[in-house]
């Protein structure tokens, strides 16, 4: 396994100099990060590292769009 394919926490993705976990939260919250919902409860969510990294590197989307909405 790719270390870019495992699951990583907002704060993984901090200490690994991606972006601060704040940021990667209110990113996924507004579906702009690809993001994994992990739990019975829902609450935990992970990243993977390289589809980050991707959607760091595409234009941003519109408002009204989403990560969801290509």
């Amino acid at each position: 396994m790719n270390s870019d394919d495992r699951l990583v926490t907002a704060q993984e993705l901090e200490a690994l100099g991606v972006m601060r976990k704040g940021t990667a939260y209110r990113m996924a919250a507004n579906n702009q990060l690809p993001h994994y919902v992990v739990g019975c409860s829902g609450r935990g969510v992970r990243f993977r590292v390289g589809e980050v990294l991707e959607a760091l590197r595409r234009p941003a989307l519109t408002q009204r769009g989403g990560y969801d909405d290509r």
